[in-house]
């Protein structure tokens, strides 16, 4: 049952349901089971273990590794002590790592049990090149061991009195880095305030008990933890980590922990499908099945509509903490398949045209938001942040959007150049930025395309001479300087780019030359 919305932070309602439920189950993360008591036992003594050691308001703690009990646990306890919490994808690469960990300054890097080789090598080679010098914490297996590795130690691993002035300023629970335009990553800051009102928004719209969440969304992402880590947490339900998504794993998870809700993106259930497990044999205890971040073919929603009693898709961003709008329970394979349903607050979103009138139905315009779910800035970025967040607190997310007759929203496409694939958004000109570094590249441009199975995918263009460079060649480049996902999955290698009269890449010239073949 959900508990009044005047609990303030997602440590209360930690402590609440600790209070309430002691024994029911909390977190379940291969062999390990913690009830909400346990749980909330563990985040004490993580917690004050690093506010021994100096991490508290204006400091950053950093956490690299897969979801897990480890994740839930370092999350929370930089809540508890009003720290900022910012996630290192596993999946990328040294250079990758640095940027944030440059940008960031955290006090600390602590390193799950179950990160690989691969993110244990990677972050060591961006510690290596980092200005900034954090300290590396390699945890333990169990709650206990992390906090034996946190507390050991004297030298403190951070100075009270250098706390980060935009950190306090903005109130930053959280840190998440989203691209944008020049390529450059900008860290999102995300309060309390901010992660309960979206948790809250879409407690109510699940309006369930006993639930069992399915968390295997990286954990970088507002998905993984604004709209399902925080979610099951501020209603009491159980959270059910999977390290790594696999097809058939996740599906006999599924089945084997009675799952009741899950959020992936439309990548991760097509895998699923094309393994054949995605059938009532092993999604017959799913309440809820949610989707967001690219469209569900056609097919594959009306196959999960015969079974699954709640499918629904939503919309959001970073900046807007995750979910802004949802379908409504019972919605038509149409409202499914062809919107992003209803604002989850009233008034929170418009459509406007350039000169920000807003628009009617079946009007293309920006899609604006506005809201207390709505970030309060970027990190030491006042500029970016200003040309988000308009003068009338309006964020202007970029993205192109319709308001159909039923109430609903359509995005019909993205004022800037970004694609998503799997899920991820992608920003051309990082990749563009990796790819010009290559020696024998003079010019790069890239651009999203079609793609049945991640919805779209990456066309690179590049001016260079295929006597000497190729795709093969490329690719491996790419996957040298960045996460695998961002690398494009074709590569047209060209003497000469078209080029505007201002000497900017003609990419509506590329676009065209995509659609042709």
């Amino acid at each position: 049952m959900l508990q009044s919305q005047a609990l303030r932070s997602m440590p209360d309602y930690l402590a609440d349901h600790a209070a309430r439920h002691p024994q029911r189950e909390a977190a379940v993360d291969g062999e390990l089971r913690l009830s909400y008591r346990q749980l909330a036992d563990a985040v004490e003594i993580v917690a004050s273990c690093l506010a021994v050691r100096g991490i508290g308001a204006g400091h950053v703690l950093a956490y690299i590794g897969p979801p897990g009990v480890q994740y839930l646990v370092s999350l929370l306890a930089a809540f508890r002590n009003g720290a900022t919490w910012l996630g290192l994808n596993p999946r990328y690469r040294a250079g990758e790592l640095a940027y944030a960990i440059n940008d960031a300054r955290p006090c600390a890097v602590l390193v799950a049990h179950k990160a690989d080789a691969f993110a244990r090598r990677e972050l060591a080679a961006a510690l290596a090149i980092c200005t900034a010098s954090p300290t590396a914490l390699a945890l333990e297996p169990g709650v206990n061991g992390m906090a034996e590795v946190i507390a050991s130690g004297s030298e403190p691993l951070a100075d009270p009195s250098a706390a980060q002035p935009d950190l306090v300023e903005l109130n930053a629970a959280v840190l998440v880095y989203t691209s944008g335009s020049t390529g450059k990553p900008k860290g999102a800051c995300l309060t309390q305030a901010n992660l309960v009102e979206n948790a809250w928004w879409l407690a109510r719209r699940l309006a369930d008990e006993g639930g069992r969440f399915l968390i295997n969304l990286p954990i970088n992402h507002a998905g993984c933890i604004a709209d399902t880590t925080l979610v099951a947490l501020l209603q009491g339900d159980t959270l059910v980590f999977m390290s790594e998504f696999d097809p058939v794993g996740a599906a006999e998870l599924i089945s084997a922990e009675r799952i009741t809700t899950i959020g992936q993106v439309p990548t991760q259930y097509q895998m699923m499908a094309a393994a054949a497990v995605l059938t009532p044999a092993y999604l017959g205890s799913v309440r809820h099945l949610a989707w967001g971040g690219a469209a569900m073919p056609l097919p594959l929603i009306e196959a999960l509509n015969a079974f699954v009693p709640d499918l629904f898709n939503s919309y959001g961003l970073t900046e807007s903490t995750g979910t802004v709008t949802v379908t409504r329970r019972g919605a038509s394979i149409d409202e499914l398949a062809h919107s992003v349903g209803r604002p989850v607050f009233d008034g929170a979103l418009r459509i406007v045209d350039a000169q920000g009138i807003a628009l009617g139905v079946g009007q293309d315009g920006e899609v604006q938001i506005r809201g207390p779910h709505v970030f309060p800035g970027y990190l030491r970025k006042p500029e970016a942040t200003a040309s988000a967040l308009g003068s009338d607190g309006w964020l202007h997310t970029g993205d192109v959007g319709q308001w159909l007759d039923d109430g609903n929203l359509r995005l019909v496409g993205r004022k800037t150049e970004m694609y998503k694939s799997g899920g991820y958004n992608i920003f051309p000109r990082e990749v563009e930025v990796a790819l010009e570094a290559h020696p024998q590249v003079l010019m790069a441009a890239v651009i999203g395309m079609p793609d049945p199975l991640w919805g779209e995918a990456g066309c690179a263009f590049v001016q260079a001479d295929p006597a000497v460079v190729n795709p093969a060649l490329l690719a491996a480049w790419c996957r040298e300087r960045m996460a695998a996902y961002k690398v494009p999955k074709r590569f047209e290698i060209r003497a000469a780019l078209p080029l505007l009269p201002i000497g900017k890449v003609d990419r509506k010239q590329l676009l065209g030359q995509l659609d042709e073949r």
